[in-house]
């Protein structure tokens, strides 16, 4: 086990005692504590040396940001025939710091990154979470490493997908289109949320949800997503830094039949669901909006198990739901089962902790106390 250097660990340990005060006082901590950590998180992601993937996005932001024009960029952006064969609106973003600033070092595009991505995460959270620092906590490990410090244009459209829902709870449905548009110009993975917006109000009671995802699990060992076609992206296109976070003997296992990880969340968020699914419908009234995200999440995984990139980018766009979830059962809860909850969401993600820090996931990101570096701060 490896230990997580001080930038990272420091505001875990704060945001783990918030979250302590938001189950435990009467009185929620105040919420402009927020901004604080949204900050340091801004400094700390944006201006890192660090994530298993960090030389790849390095290298197509020089490749691409010398190598192309803006019409190809645009004509990308409108769908028609372009030589980039990758997302327009992440390219333009890359083109625009290298011709602006004159060619500046990468940690500048990471940088502009963080500070569009944090604060979006930050009014996400804010907007939809009744306990806000508990469902930092729950994204904290992995989802943050492997999102913000690693993958980093699926984390982006992952936050734009989810700022939209503002906009699904409103009616706006161009608004709407126009966030997923924009999310799908940096990730394609993204086009998976666009029927979001029709889905999300779609009533399902827990035998519609036992249904999907008890069919799922038996359709899994069919792996029937070989049979999609062109209707999936080339997993080629999801793979930057993905081989770097993966333990080969332990997903050869997976794949074998056996269980892990992803498997454990999966059975915990269905059993959230089953078990606290009429006290959030009648507690909160937009819990079935995240709940049906949650549910399809379940489903997808289990029907793209037998693809390691498919089961994880595909799906973790809706699994992104968990986070909120399961505060909402904290809020629908009475005093005792809410300290019982939060004692189960605060072992989850010591687990994870454990697990990320066991894998060699946290020394191939460089973020241990020896290997991480900042280019702005000491």
């Amino acid at each position: 086990m490896h230990l997580l250097h001080p930038y990272y660990l420091v505001p875990f340990i704060i945001i783990l005692c918030l979250s302590f005060a938001e189950a435990y006082r009467d009185e929620k901590p105040s919420t402009k504590y927020l901004i604080p950590i949204a900050a340091w998180f801004i400094l700390v992601v944006g201006f890192r040396d660090a994530g298993p993937d960090y030389g790849s996005y390095k290298n197509i932001y020089l490749w691409y940001s010398s190598h192309t024009n803006y019409t190809d960029i645009f004509r990308k952006a409108l769908k028609l025939d372009s030589p980039l064969d990758m997302e327009w609106l992440y390219i333009l973003i890359n083109k625009l710091i290298f011709d602006v600033f004159l060619a500046p070092p990468f940690y500048i595009v990471t940088f502009f990154l963080a500070l569009i991505s944090i604060p979006l995460n930050y009014i996400n959270i804010k907007e939809n979470s009744l306990y806000p620092y508990t469902t930092i906590l729950l994204f904290f490990f992995p989802s943050f490493f492997i999102g913000e410090n690693g993958q980093m244009r699926q984390a982006l459209g992952t936050i734009i997908c989810y700022f939209s829902i503002r906009f699904i709870k409103e009616r706006k449905v161009w608004y709407y289109l126009i966030c997923i548009y924009l999310a799908m110009g940096i990730h394609n993975v993204c086009i998976f949320f666009l029927p979001m917006y029709w889905l999300a109000r779609v009533p399902i009671n827990k035998t519609i949800m036992a249904t999907a995802i008890i069919g799922s699990m038996i359709l899994s060992p069919f792996e029937i997503y070989k049979y999609f076609g062109s209707l999936l992206p080339e997993e080629s296109s999801l793979m930057t830094g993905f081989n770097n976070y993966i333990n080969l003997s332990s997903t050869t296992e997976r794949l074998n039949g056996g269980i892990g990880v992803p498997e454990g969340n999966a059975i915990l968020s269905t059993i959230f669901l089953f078990a606290f699914d009429n006290n959030m419908k009648e507690k909160y009234p937009y819990y079935e909006y995240m709940r049906n995200f949650c549910v399809l999440g379940i489903c997808f995984f289990f029907i793209f198990r037998g693809s390691t990139i498919f089961s994880s980018r595909l799906t973790g766009i809706f699994f992104t739901a968990t986070g909120y979830l399961m505060p909402y059962a904290m809020y629908s809860a009475n005093s005792g089962n809410k300290k019982i909850i939060h004692t189960i969401i605060i072992c989850y993600s010591l687990f994870n902790f454990i697990i990320f820090s066991s894998f060699k996931n946290i020394e191939r990101g460089k973020f241990t106390i020896d290997t991480y570096s900042n280019f702005l701060l000491p």
